[in-house]
């Protein structure tokens, strides 16, 4: 007879924190001199009729910001460096609907909540792979959001309202 196996007591909130977590943030949280970890979720919608028809697709490109590098109108400056960054395709039906992105960020300090900054424009997403060095072309809609201390387990949402000129 085989011998029963004994029973791994598992730590309370165990399996809900692993669930929650995406495979980068766990390759950031383990990576030595990382600093400051964030992870921030966001829901990005928008009016898709303000986008005009684009036989290429559309790209969508979220950024997280520390909030001192926001520039003139609610918007980073040609010099600030994102702390995360994500790009995805998507439809105008999805941007309609919704889109929800995870973002996991790296900064050598602690920081204060970060400020989200998400825009669409034409084209597929052939940018470099997390788009950190992306910058909304002339005419990307986008929109800005700041991130509440108490949203850590939520969504901050991003509501793409603002013509880039």
């Amino acid at each position: 007879m085989a011998k029963p196996r004994p029973r791994i007591r598992k730590a309370p909130g165990a399996v809900q924190a692993a669930a929650g977590v995406s495979w980068l943030a766990l390759v950031a949280a383990t990576t030595l001199g990382a600093g400051s970890l964030h992870r921030v979720r966001a829901a990005v919608s928008g009016d898709a009729r303000s986008l005009g028809d684009s036989r290429e697709g559309y790209r969508l490109i979220v950024q997280s910001y520390a909030p001192e590098s926001l520039g003139s109108r609610d918007f980073p400056g040609l010099r600030a460096r994102p702390l995360g960054s994500t790009q995805r395709a998507v439809t105008r039906e999805e941007l309609e609907r919704g889109v929800a992105v995870d973002l996991v960020g790296l900064d050598q300090r602690a920081a204060d909540a970060p400020v989200v900054v998400a825009w669409v424009e034409r084209g597929p997403a052939d940018l470099e792979f997390d788009a950190l060095r992306a910058r909304p072309s002339a005419g990307a809609v986008y929109g800005v959001a700041s991130v509440p201390p108490a949203a850590a387990s939520g969504a901050v949402r991003v509501v793409l309202s603002r013509r880039r000129s």
